[in-house]
């Protein structure tokens, strides 16, 4: 009986096998990446929901009262907490920041949150408030707000990079403006 060799077999060469995990590397990367960015966004759902929430608990609050709420001392006294970070924060345990305004507005509120947030309101005919961000949305002047405002603000540090992310609602329309959302 004879031996068979398998000469025109050939394994994989180096430059083969290099290039098979260059392209791994290059698509888990990319996989990485993609999933950070995904996390990031999945964050600022907490801010839509709460704005959200906010504009139907003003809407009902302006039903009962005939003007909004103007919950906040200003539009840097963030509630529950006045530095937002990755840190979650109980909504009816965090005292000052205007707690007694927040309680009177109650709006719906799911689990503890990331995010800061300030509601200005005003009668007609007054100047709205305007939010921090470096992007400021073109108000109406003052003498065009016909009707009582209010503004939202959310701001959040959700990936701890010293760069918030803000959310801007008003009564003016049903818009929520974003800056560095994700950051």
């Amino acid at each position: 009986m004879s031996r068979r060799t398998n000469i025109g077999r050939r394994g994989f060469t180096l430059v083969e096998l290099m290039v098979v995990v260059v392209l791994v590397g290059v698509l888990a990367t990319l996989g990485v990446v993609m999933f950070r960015q995904w996390v990031f966004h999945t964050r600022s759902v907490e801010a839509f929901g709460m704005v959200q929430s906010i504009r139907v608990a003003q809407e009902r609050w302006r039903a009962e009262h005939g003007a909004y709420l103007d919950v906040s001392t200003d539009m840097t006294s963030y509630y529950p907490t006045a530095t937002p970070s990755r840190k979650l924060w109980d909504w009816r345990q965090a005292a000052g920041n205007d707690y007694d305004r927040w309680m009177l507005l109650s709006p719906t509120i799911s689990g503890p949150v990331q995010f800061g947030y300030v509601v200005k309101a005003g009668a007609p005919f007054t100047a709205m408030a305007a939010p921090n961000t470096a992007s400021q949305p073109g108000w109406p002047a003052a003498n065009a707000t016909m009707l009582p405002w209010f503004v939202i603000e959310a701001k959040g540090d959700t990936d701890a990079d010293g760069v918030p992310s803000y959310y801007v609602a008003a009564s003016i329309n049903g818009e929520i403006l974003r800056e560095n959302e994700g950051e």
